[in-house]
């Protein structure tokens, strides 16, 4: 309707039509109102009509009125500084209106009461069942729950041993030696001789959305530690102020916490190793790497005793389990002030939450050539494993900081290897729940989709937290270029968890929450819950049914002796000895333990003389 008047006004003036004055003007509408913003709007209108007109067709446009309504009180109309009447033609704004881009530019004031409400966008309940479907999908840990993973064929092959024989683990078996990394990551850092090590402390209150301290936690560490901390908070709070993306993050990894319990001797928290970050160099504060040990306050001195170099976030309670460790870190770094001074608050933009069971990371290569198999003969091996003899961990971090969708990730992460590694098809994938041990949280993301660690939760916090940012519309980062291994621990971290159970059972709700805290959680936390006892449940029937099938064909087969299917089962059913077929898997953990440093070095030595690998967990077990 408006393309041929808009051309004759455009012919008319380049005094192509001649002497004949125009019977149309073209009008360039700018529309202002509060809280909402409008495109410019070009159209043409006969010079017989009203500016009453004007505005009537506008608003059937852009805010849906019908046309037949009239136009609100309140509704202005502008040139420039002059305001019009609405009874004016159209054809006399010719000597009011100025001329811009080609069209008389008309301003229009609507009010904010004149505006309609917005319709109310339905509710779309599929990032429900996306995340309930991811949920199902993962494997939990055999050490947590009532499964036996050589059951459920779990990290096996029914093929290991003729790939053995066939010398397909030949560039692998015995190549990777885990014992003298892992030696290197319970040695504290040397400490200058004759030199003391001077203490600064200071207490950081976590602050909430209206600045209300939520507690107070107390951190601790050598003055040059505390120095860095301050100075990498100051440049985190000015890029995010500026709103400019940190140039550092590129060369510096994120802030690293690692929460330990139960083991000052025999974590891994030597971050100084010359395959994690290597010796600090000397660079001024604010470029050097912020690790930070969080610790229970029952067990600072012991600690402290056997890392006196390292710097400490002391947790406001003891016994409060892992997920409240994470909880308490995630609190702090969001929001934070020192104590009595809530007018200056910190934060950090992201941080590196890490087990203290990690012992080193490799990358994963490409093959040249791929042999492919099955029915749709898809690649049974495409990588092969690249263990560097430089700084495995920054190289590996900093991979996960450069991506360029770090930006909308909430939750980011890595492999876990467990021997099927080598078969990852791609490098990175989005939206997975499987990020555990190693992740990396950007806070402002998190605090957007209103997740946080559930502080109650003693297992599967890393799971419950991904579950809740892929139900709210949120993202995730896995990285499948690099991977990770870790080792088992017979004491610390979630030994309570792992043994204070009833053998065998089934995983009860008090398991995982204690019913006086489950009652004071929201009802989505709840719900939160209750999905995560349901599907670790779903697991342990299949096992169950799974097993009564193997029994008879096992009696059927030897009669009187006991066989895989019919083993007592208990939470760590998964490290009992099979005796027959093993698998060629690499040893990595699936919560944060280790086995100690002996059985480690005996494990490394059985697999460099080419004795069976010891059984690991899936892939995708939580």
């Amino acid at each position: 309707e408006h393309d041929s008047p808009q051309r004759g006004v455009v012919q008319a003036c380049m005094g192509k039509i001649g002497a004949k004055a125009p019977e149309v003007t073209l009008l360039s509408v700018n529309a202002n109102a509060p809280g909402r913003s409008f495109p410019n709007w070009k159209v043409a209108f006969k010079n017989a009509r009203r500016l009453s007109d004007v505005l009537r067709c506008w608003a059937n446009a852009y805010l849906g009125i019908d046309l037949a309504e009239e136009v609100p009180g309140g509704v202005k109309a502008r040139a420039a500084d002059k305001e019009l009447s609405l009874d004016t033609k159209v054809g006399s704004l010719r000597e009011t209106l100025r001329v811009r881009q080609g069209a008389y530019n008309l301003e229009i004031s609507w009010p904010a009461e004149a505006l309609p409400a917005p319709p109310v966008a339905p509710k779309r309940p599929a990032k429900q069942h996306f995340s309930a479907s991811k949920l199902r999908k993962l494997h939990p840990s055999a050490r947590y729950c009532y499964v036996d993973r050589r059951v459920m064929g779990w990290g096996s092959s029914s093929t290991e041993r003729g790939k053995v024989a066939a010398g397909a683990y030949a560039t692998t078996r015995g190549h990777f030696p885990e014992a003298e990394l892992a030696r290197a990551m319970r040695t504290p850092p040397p400490m200058p001789e004759g030199e003391e090590i001077e203490l600064q402390e200071c207490v950081l209150s976590a602050l909430g959305d209206d600045n209300k301290v939520l507690f107070n936690a107390r951190l601790q560490g050598p003055a040059p530690e505390v120095l860095n901390w301050e100075a990498t908070c100051k440049r985190c709070e000015r890029s995010m102020k500026d709103r400019k993306p940190d140039k550092q993050a590129s060369q510096i990894p994120y802030p690293v916490f690692i929460p330990s319990r139960g083991r000052p001797a025999k974590a891994h928290l030597n971050w100084q190793a010359t395959h994690v970050f290597g010796a600090p160099e000397d660079k001024p504060p604010g470029f050097r790497p912020v690790v930070c040990l969080v610790i229970e306050p029952a067990e600072e001195e012991e600690y402290r005793a056997t890392w006196p170099s390292s710097l400490m976030l002391i947790l406001p309670e003891s016994n409060r389990g892992p997920g409240y460790a994470r909880w308490v870190v995630q609190q702090v770094c969001t929001k934070f002030c020192l104590e009595g001074d809530p007018t200056n608050p910190q934060r950090f933009q992201r941080i590196w939450i890490v087990d203290d069971t990690l012992t080193m990371f490799y990358r994963l290569a490409l093959m040249e050539k791929f042999v492919g198999c099955g029915r749709l003969r898809r690649p049974k091996r495409m990588k092969y494993r690249v263990a560097n003899e430089g700084l495995m961990f920054m190289e590996a971090l900093l991979a996960v900081q450069k991506h360029h969708f770090i930006g909308r990730a909430a939750v980011a992460g890595f492999l876990r290897d467990d021997g099927t590694a080598v078969c990852k098809r791609n490098d990175w994938k989005m939206d997975e729940l499987a990020l555990y041990k190693v992740v990396m949280l950007d806070l402002c993301e998190l605090w957007r989709l209103g997740v946080e660690y559930m502080p109650q939760l003693q297992m599967y916090e890393d799971i419950c937290l991904n579950h809740d940012v892929l139900t709210r519309g949120g993202h995730t980062l896995k990285c499948q270029c690099y991977g990770f291994r870790a080792v088992h621990a017979k004491k610390g971290g979630c030994l309570k968890q792992r043994d204070g159970r009833q053998k065998p059972g089934q995983t009860r709700l008090k398991d995982l929450v204690q019913k006086t805290a489950f009652r004071s959680m929201q009802k989505d936390r709840q719900k939160a819950v209750r999905e995560l006892l349901q599907w670790v449940r779903d697991k342990e029937m299949l096992f169950q049914k799974r097993t009564t099938e193997e029994k008879p064909r096992s009696d059927a087969a030897t009669s009187g002796e006991r066989t895989e299917g019919t083993e007592s089962v208990t939470p760590s059913g998964g490290n009992q000895s099979d005796g027959g077929d093993s698998l060629e898997v690499l040893q990595v953990s699936d919560s944060e333990a280790e086995t100690e440093a002996e059985k480690a070095d005996v494990a490394q030595t059985e697999d460099a003389q080419g004795s069976p690998a010891k059984e690991a967990d899936s892939e995708e077990d939580a």
